[in-house]
Parts: C-alpha cells; structure tokens; sequence
C-alpha cells in the first residue's frame, strides 16, 4: 500500500473518530444536571478526554516516527529538492512559529488567578496559566495552519520554485 492512500485512511479514519465521539457527547444525555443543579455535567465527558489523549499519543508517535524517518532516509542527501522547497527553511519556521505562540500564551496567561470548582478543587494560578498558554498556542497553530493549507493548495510556492525554461 502506499505510502500517501495510508496516509489519507489515518487522516479520515481519526476525522470519523473524532466526529462520531464528539456527536455522541452532544446528543446523549448532554443536559445531566451536576449536583448543584446550575452546572451541567455531560454524560460522556470522559470519552471525550479518552479521545484527546488517544490522539495527542498518535500525534506525538507520528511526529517522532516523522523525524526518525526523515534523519535515516535524507541522511547524506545534500542535493537541492525536488519541489524547490527548502525543507530546512521550513522546519526553522516550524519551530520558530511554535516556541512563539508559546510565548505569546505564556505573556497572555500571565496573572491568572487560582480556579476553584464548585466541588472545592482549587487549581493553582501556575497551572492556569500553562492552560492558557496552550490555549493560545492551539489558537494561533490553527490559524497558521489554515494559512499554510491554502497558501499550499494555491501553488504559489511549487510555481515560485520551479526554474523557469
């Protein structure tokens, strides 16, 4: 099988996942009242949560199965790419973007106030903080990503780099 169709079932196959579990945290019991009867306490919570954590692990074990590939596979290449794209370039922009959106997240969390739930749980500031910055940082990725993704699909960047004849 090659590698692209494997690549689009793992793709569809976690968007179909992530769909059908979160339509069934929607529609069953949704509305369950928590025990104080002002807070609602989704009945399926914790397939959601199970369904994060499933695909952070995927997403980390491709990311790292990625690099492992990439360092055996282009080890000695030093010819120029096939596409024009530097692939060196790209990922220091990768990583660039990465550690700024967390900085970002960290000078937009900072000040934050220990959380309290209503059963008593306190959560420290430090920790609502980091959150936070998570939160940004997933933010402003997406946007990134989307940009990315239609700058990609254009083919501004294939067309830029092709030598003209």
């Amino acid at each position: 099988m090659k590698l692209e169709k494997l690549s689009n079932i793992a793709l569809y196959s976690c968007i179909g996942l992530g769909v059908v579990c979160f339509l069934l945290f929607f529609l069953v019991d949704y509305n369950n009242m928590d025990f104080d009867g002002v807070h609602v306490s989704p009945a399926l919570t914790d397939l959601v949560l199970i369904l994060m954590y499933l695909l952070f692990f995927v997403a980390a074990g491709l990311t790292i199965w990625s690099l492992v590939r990439s360092a055996t596979v282009n080890s000695g290449n030093t010819g120029p790419s096939p596409t024009g794209i530097a692939g060196g370039k790209v990922a220091l922009c990768t990583w660039g973007t990465v550690i700024a959106t967390l900085v970002i997240g960290v000078l937009f969390g900072l000040g934050e106030e220990p959380y309290t739930t209503n059963s008593g749980v306190t959560t420290s500031a430090g920790m609502v903080t980091v959150v936070d910055m998570w939160l940004w940082a997933i933010y402003i990725l997406a946007v990134v990503a989307i940009v990315a993704v239609v700058v990609s699909m254009s083919g501004y960047l294939t067309k830029s780099a092709t030598p003209k004849e």
